[in-house]
């Protein structure tokens, strides 16, 4: 008999018994599967732990959300969400019909200190980047007459709202929503600090900045 036949008989005998410790022939089962036999041993602690868990925190679960009602029901969720939204970004359908272009620039004491405070508040980071008196630190110095993106009212608005995410400005500076109003009286006095000469102005970048020629109505109030 050639060795290629021997090989193949080897192949075609049926494959031994498998070694069973005597500690465990009482936990073999009786089925097998291609000669793969299954031993019955118990499930590890930490499975069963986990599993009784599971059992303990979907009974708390229905307890606390269905029977008690004390956590709030989908639709709840929903609404606390969309407030919080509303809250964050602010009403787009408002957004969508106001028109900047409309818009004037306010010179009144009342809407520049109002500007100013949204200007030095924590959470827009205006004055994080563009410092105080708007000098510029790590933005650019708003207070002389070279702007890269437009000096009219309607383009400093639309720059705040916007923002340059690509050259580290988030929207509103800092993504938390600004109120139509205040966004109106923010521009207005940031255009109302513009030549005040605050002290170590930021150099503009020339190779960017355009001068602007934009009037400003009425005195510096900011002042």
């Amino acid at each position: 008999m050639s060795d290629q036949n021997k090989k193949q008989d080897e192949n075609n005998q049926p494959n031994e018994e498998n070694l069973v410790f005597d500690d465990e022939r009482d936990l073999l089962m009786d089925h097998e599967y291609d000669g793969i036999q299954e031993l019955d041993n118990n499930m590890p602690p930490w499975w069963l732990y986990g599993f009784y868990f599971t059992i303990v925190l979907s009974v708390g679960y229905l307890l606390y959300y269905e029977v008690l009602g004390w956590g709030p029901s989908q639709e709840e969720e929903y609404e606390i969400e969309m407030a919080l939204a509303a809250e964050r970004y602010g009403n787009l359908a408002e957004d969508a019909i106001f028109d900047f272009s409309l818009t004037q620039i306010l010179t009144d004491a009342e809407s520049i200190e109002r500007g100013r405070e949204v200007f030095n508040a924590s959470t827009n980071l205006c004055a994080t980047c563009h410092g105080a008196q708007g000098q510029g630190l790590v933005g650019p110095n708003l207070t002389d007459n070279y702007w890269k993106h437009g000096c009219d009212l309607e383009s400093l608005i639309i720059s705040i709202k916007d923002g340059f995410p690509n050259r580290g400005m988030p929207a509103y500076g800092s993504t938390v929503r600004i109120g139509n109003e205040d966004l109106v009286k923010l521009a207005s006095y940031i255009i109302s600090i513009r030549g005040s000469d605050p002290p170590n102005p930021k150099a503009p970048n020339m190779s960017r900045a355009v001068e602007c020629f934009e009037t400003i109505p009425g005195e510096n109030l900011s002042e």
